[in-house]
This record gives structure tokens, sequence and C-alpha cells, in this order.
């Protein structure tokens, strides 16, 4: 009896238990499906929705008269999940088999989903742009989508540049986002399969704010796409979809004709120049509009097709794009540093003026050669010259004068003031340098720093010698003369030391002559050339020059118009730029170095000009064959409107090669003619004729062109 009722006490206890845990549970379910009920109905949608992003269309870059250079056309982007399946590997393969496309594998795709640092994003595989063949492929992936969980295929708008490598240098191009950007703009919104601006307007204008803050850049805005999926991540159905923002466009300065013209004509003469020296091949060239600093047309050789870096061309063009002494990813006209040569001449010349010591009607006898010591051979015995005639002849023993009654202190307060040796401010496009205006200050700068770092390596290696002999003495005699050759040593050394650094950071006269015929260290940037030619033509008045006139959005609104700039006005006196301009244009005049390429220009369109030769200063080069062709104008040279200012690398003359640029460029602006070919075979080409390859009326006439290589004396600079 007892036992039973232990029995039946247990009994009551273990069904307490059993109610208690059955309440719980049941409170429990009540929580779940009752009071948390519209928690956890978002949760289970979540689960079974996604996001996919929609990419934006980029805005388009047009020219002045709204003709398209950038805009973009549709691809096909096939990406993948990671779903965290265990056959991804093989889903992976599969879809490798179906793509068959080089350089992509099974193992590829595994290492680009195990290396994707947001795992909830697809990760794309590629990008095909629109075509029959992209749809059949396209086809076969969706035919297999059982075997291909996780892949997916989005259409999206894709780069594209209609006028190929046109503009290739200014117009920039676009690429996949490296990690390092996408951390630095990772508010913004961009992901991991985005592209961005990498170079030229296409990264300056990447990202571009208005005052209240709106984004105004090329860049648009994603939309989204919510679609639902069931548990194997298969597409069942669509919710809904938000839009994306196209980008914004620019409208550019820059005339497309125009720029057509200059590039045509510089790979023209380029391959002429190179039929006569194989290491032509390159060059660059500038047109400002003088009144506003607009620039109208920009080029750099070699050349740049934004297109290879869109569409799949990159891999078969890697040798050229990587080639070191090519370098065509370099945009010569703003990162490239060149001589100006004679081009620098109305600098020396108008600080001449300057300083009062001479007028423009002053002459001196040119004999072939500066007086002075150190003076530098000039091309020719020009006789009795003053500022109109030295221009026109490009003589080197004027303008030695020039510079040295002004001062190499007085050149440098000209130079800066029409902006050589400095940035021009252009920031519509990054990369420019500032090129260099030689002063005393900046060689005693340089050199002094070089001085000291090659004494110091000359000390330690003294003493290291010593240091050796002295370990090796076999007696105390022995290490005392040594200690005595070591101080006589260091006495010597440091005698020297001061010589060096006295004649290296002191400013010579030779280099005043050098600097005023432009060589020397001089070096600078066709755009500051052009800049400099412009502020001349425009009476000292020197603009900023700017390449995006608005933007405007998708719907025809501008949203931001630019404005031109007056960076100064050079203090410069009138009498002393219309002296100069007077010279400029003696130079297309006849008996001028440059009256060829303009023989046949209306009198209503006088050009105003200047030639150079500059040696090149590249180690390996032969000083008296290797030089770069300079050529700066600008017209109508009674009502100035663009400038030019061009280089072709390893050119005889100047207005042999970028001057035929210009006269191209001359003769499109303004609607000229270019004269007819004589009907002359090459077997008959008149005595004399440089063989620059150049047509539309040959090479530089004989005064424009260096004397004969193996002529030029050993002189630091000779050219014209």
């Amino acid at each position: 009896m007892e036992n039973r009722k232990k029995f039946e006490q247990k009994l009551r206890i273990y069904f307490l238990i059993v109610v208690f845990i059955f309440t719980v549970l049941l409170a429990r379910l009540f929580y779940l499906q009752v009071i948390n009920t519209a928690d956890f109905q978002a949760q289970s949608a979540q689960n079974r929705t996604r996001l996919i992003s929609l990419e934006a269309r980029r805005g388009d870059i047009v020219d002045r008269n709204k003709e398209v250079l950038a805009t973009s056309k549709p691809v096909f982007s096939i990406s993948v999940s990671n779903l965290g399946l265990k056959n991804q590997a093989e889903i992976n393969q599969r879809l490798a088999e179906i793509l068959d496309i080089p350089g992509i594998t099974g193992e590829s795709i595994t290492k680009k989903l195990r290396t994707n640092p947001r795992r909830f994003e697809p990760v794309e595989v590629i990008s095909l742009p629109w075509s029959e063949e992209t749809l059949a492929l396209v086809t076969r992936i969706q035919e297999n989508r059982r075997d291909l969980p996780g892949v997916v295929i989005l259409e999206s708008p894709m780069r594209y540049y209609p006028n190929g490598s046109l503009a290739g240098h200014l117009l920039g191009f676009i690429g996949q986002i490296t990690r390092r950007e996408l951390e630095l703009f990772k508010e913004r919104g961009y992901g991991l399969n985005d592209r961005i601006g990498k170079t030229g307007l296409e990264r300056g204008f990447e990202l571009l704010f208005a005052d209240d803050g709106r984004e105004i850049g090329l860049r648009g805005v994603k939309g989204f796409s919510q679609v639902v999926v069931n548990a194997n991540n298969r597409l069942v159905g669509e919710l809904g979809t938000v839009p994306p923002l196209p980008g914004h466009n620019l409208q550019l300065t820059l005339d497309a004709g125009l720029q057509s013209a200059l590039e045509t004509a510089m790979d023209e003469v380029i391959m002429g120049v190179k039929k006569d020296n194989p290491k032509a091949g390159a060059g660059a060239a500038v047109v400002l509009d003088i009144k506003t600093g607009a620039i109208l047309a920009m080029a750099s050789r070699p050349y740049l097709n934004p297109n290879d870096f869109v569409d799949g061309s990159f891999a078969q063009k890697r040798d050229y794009y990587s080639n070191y002494d090519l370098n065509p990813s370099l945009n010569r006209a703003i990162q490239g540093l060149y001589p100006p040569g004679s081009t620098f001449k109305m600098v020396s010349g108008m600080a001449a003026l300057e300083s009062g010591r001479i007028k423009p009607t002053d002459t001196i006898i040119c004999t072939g050669r500066y007086w002075r010591p150190g003076g530098i051979v000039c091309t020719d015995a020009h006789g009795a010259v003053d500022l109109y005639r030295a221009l026109a002849v490009s003589c080197n023993t004027y303008f030695q004068w020039a510079g040295e009654l002004a001062g190499i202190n007085g050149m440098v307060e000209v130079a800066r003031s029409l902006g050589l040796g400095q940035r021009t401010g252009l920031t519509d496009i990054g990369g420019e340098v500032s090129g260099l205006m030689p002063s005393p200050q900046w060689k005693s700068e340089v050199n002094r720093v070089l001085v000291n770092r090659r004494y110091e390596r000359r000390r330690a290696e003294l003493d290291a010698r010593y240091n050796e002999m002295l370990a090796k003495a076999q007696s105390a005699a022995e290490r005392e003369d040594l200690i005595k050759k070591l101080n006589q040593d260091k006495r010597a050394l440091e005698a020297r030391f001061k010589i060096d650094l006295e004649w290296e950071t002191r400013w010579q006269p030779f280099e005043t002559f050098n600097t005023s015929i432009g060589q020397g260290a001089n070096q600078y940037t066709m755009l500051q050339l052009a800049n400099y030619v412009a502020a001349i033509a425009n009476n000292g008045i020197r603009y900023q020059p700017y390449l995006v006139d608005k933007i405007y959005d998708q719907n025809g609104q501008v949203v931001k118009q630019f404005e031109p700039v007056i960076l100064g006005q050079a203090e410069l006196n009138p009498t002393t730029l219309a002296s100069m301009q007077r010279a400029m244009l003696a130079v297309t005049q006849p008996g001028g170095t440059a009256v060829s390429p303009f023989r046949h220009f209306p009198p209503t369109i006088r050009v105003a000009a200047k030639t150079g030769t500059a040696q090149t200063g590249r180690v390996g080069d032969d000083r008296t064959k290797d030089f770069f062709g300079v050529f700066v104008a600008y017209a109508p040279a009674d009502n100035p409107q663009i400038a030019f200012a061009g280089v072709i690398e390893y050119a005889r003359s100047g207005g042999g090669s970028a001057g035929r640029v210009a006269k191209a460029v001359f003769e499109k602006y303004f609607g000229i003619e270019p004269p007819a070919l004589p009907a002359r075979s090459p077997r008959t080409a008149a005595p004399g004729a440089p063989s620059t390859g150049v047509q539309a009326g040959g090479g530089a006439s004989p005064i424009d062109s260096p004397e004969v290589p193996g002529t030029l004396p050993a002189s630091p600079e000779t050219q014209l």
C-alpha cells in the first residue's frame, strides 16, 4: 500500500513536469505565431527575396557641336552568386565550359568567389557586348539553368567610344574598381563589380557635386530589382523594380572636326619623320581659344584607344600599352616635358625690351657665333639684324645678346608672367606637370643637394678604404703613416668639394646664353607653350585652359555652366607686346623660317608663329642628328582667335614637322583649301628637299632646317 502511494506521488510529479513543458511550448508557440507574427513574416519574406543591382547608364561626353565622343551600349553581364553549395566548383566548371572563353576557367571563377570581400554580392565573370554570338551564348546558359544555380545574367550599359582613339587621352577610360578604390568610395554606393573612371575626363568627372550637394558627375545612381527565389535560389518571381538614374552629360569645348584634323596631320607627319629617323613616333599638340582659354583640340601620340580597356581588346594589345619606350598612356600634351628651342626667344626678346637697354630697331652684326666667352654658334652669319629680322630668321646671336642684356632674372620674370614653368590650372583632367623655368635659385638649391650627396658618398668610400688598410697595418708606425695620408686625402677631398660646390651652384654666363635660346634646363609642356603664345597674342591676358563647357542632365537641362577664368595679366609694356607680335608675324613672311606652310593663306588670315628645333638632351641621342621639332603660332595675326603649340619628336625642324600640323589645323578652322600637290614623282623631287616624308608642300624651307648633320660644332646648343 505504501509502495502504491509512492508510485502515485511520483506519477503526479512526472505529470506536472510534462504539463509544465507543454505549457512552455504552447507559450512559445503563442509568442511566435500571435505576438511576434509580423516580425517573423517579414524575416521569412526576406529569406526568400533577393535584391539585384541595376547598373546606371553613364553620362555621355559630347563635343561643342554635340557630336558624341563617349556613350554607352547594351552589354550582358554574367555573374555568379556565392550560395555556399557543396557542388559550387562543379557549377563553376560547367559555366566555364559553356562560355568557352580563353582565360575563364572553373578555377578562376572559384578564385573570384573565394576572394570576394562582400559574399552577399554576385561576382561578375565577364561582360559581353550585344551581338548575335552573345545572344546565342546567353541562350545556352538559360537552357542549362537547372545545372547553374546562382548564375545571374543582367543586361547593363557598357562604355563605348564611337570614334575609337580620337581624343583618347582626353576622354580617358573606365575600368574595374580596385579594392583600394572600393575602400575610398564605399560610402558612395560602389560595389565590387562596378566600373569607375581611371583617367582623363572619365576620372575627373566621375564624381562631381553641385553647390547644393547634388551629384552631377558622369556616374549615375544604381537601381535595383527585388526578386523572389525558391529554396534552391532559383528565380521564381519579381516583386518590383526601382530603375537606375542615368549620369549627367558633359559638353566639351573640344571641336571633334578640328581634333580629327589635328590627329590626322600628326599621324601623317610622324609617319614621314619616322622614315628619316626610326626613333620618331611620338608628339603632342594643343589648340586654344585665345579669348577664353577653351581647349579646341589636344592630341598625344602614340595613340590611346579607350575602347581597348572596356571591350576585352586589352589582352591582345597588352604589349603595346606596356611598352616602356612607347608609353602610350602618357598624355604628352600635359605630361611630356620638352625643351622649347627657339620658341622661347620671344621671352628673351621681351625681357631685353623691358630692361630698357634696347629698342626693337637696334641692330647687331651676326657673324655666326655670339662673341662672348661661352657664346653659342648660330645657324648662319645673318649680318645686321634687329628684333624683327632676328626672330624671322631665328638668329641665336641676337637672342643671346638680348638674354645677356636682360639677365637671367629678367627672363625668369617675363617667362613666369606668361605662365611658363608652372601648371596652367587645367583641372578637368589630372596629371598636368609644372615644367621648369631655370633660375640661379633653382640651380643653387638642386645642385647643392646633388653635390652634398656625391661628396658624402666619397667621404664614406675614403673612410672605408683607410679603415681596411688600418686594420691590416703591422705596426704603430705604419698606422701613423696611414692616418697622416688619410688626413691629407680628406683635406684634398674637402678642397675639391668647395670648388665643385661653388662652380655647380653658381649661375654661369653660358647658362644664360643657353636659356635665352630655349635650351639648357628649359622644359615645358605643349599646353604651357600654347597658353604662353595665347597670352602674347592677347596682349598679356592669360586664361586658365578648360575642357568642359557645361554639364546637363538627361532632359537637356544645364546643371552647371563653366565660364572663362583669367589667371593674370602680364605686367609688360604694351609696346613690348606689340613689337613681339609684329616679330612673330615676320616669321611667316618672306624670309622667315615658317613662310612655306602658310604661303597660300589669304591676306585676311595672316599667321604669327615661331619655329624651334631643339636638341633632345636624352641619354644616347646624337646631338648632331636627334632633334625635337617645336612650333607655336596664332591666327589671325590682326585679330587673334586660336593659338597652337606642337612638338614632333626626332623631327629635323619645327616648321617642317609641327608647323605642318599647325597648317592643317588652321586650314580646318578657317576653311582654307590646302594647296594642290604638284604632280611630281619621288625621283624628280626638288633638289635639296628634306626627306621628312611630309606631304602637302614637303619639309621645311632651307632657312628653317638645321645645318647638315656632322657640320655642327661641339657647342652646348644649336637650333632654330
